[in-house]
């Protein structure tokens, strides 16, 4: 029969679990897991024009929302930046996350807002697929959907 060798009143599991679901990514375990294929292949298409319709956006925004899960504001990130490939001039493009929800094309030299330009040569490196920048951190995405914290 098992007996307890460590015990501690003040662990209540259950709880711990339910506050790491409803906050999304706490740790950097959590925010370094696996991309699912569906959300690499909702980023991937944000040079395509089927994005700017509304069904095309509503589905990326529920991609993203599966992805994240029930996160906080705070531990979403500010915006994605990934290689824009509707030619020269165009370098990058982001996806603001902030709430305007908004897909815009940068051109070489143009300046990206709201700290996503720390993002740029990043976003245009062949290794990444993309680049999640949040407040305190940028995590880099791989095609396979590995992550990595910069």
């Amino acid at each position: 029969m098992a007996r307890i060798i460590l015990q501690n009143e003040n662990l209540n599991l259950d709880t711990n679990k339910k506050q790491s679901v409803s906050m999304g990514f706490t740790s950097d375990r959590d925010i370094l897991k696996k991309r699912s294929k569906r959300y690499l292949d909702m980023i991937a298409g944000l040079d395509a024009k089927t994005l700017t319709e509304t069904k095309g956006m509503n589905e990326l925004m529920n991609a993203i929302q599966e992805e994240f899960g029930t996160a906080d504001i705070a531990n979403l990130p500010l915006g994605i930046v990934a290689k824009c490939f509707l030619g020269h001039p165009h370098e990058v493009h982001t996806l603001d996350l902030s709430g305007s929800q908004i897909i815009k094309h940068y051109k070489i030299g143009e300046s990206l807002p709201d700290g996503l330009e720390k993002a740029r040569a990043l976003a245009k490196h062949n290794a990444y697929a993309f680049v999640e920048v949040y407040r305190d951190k940028v995590i880099l995405i791989r095609e396979d959907g590995t992550a990595s914290k910069l």
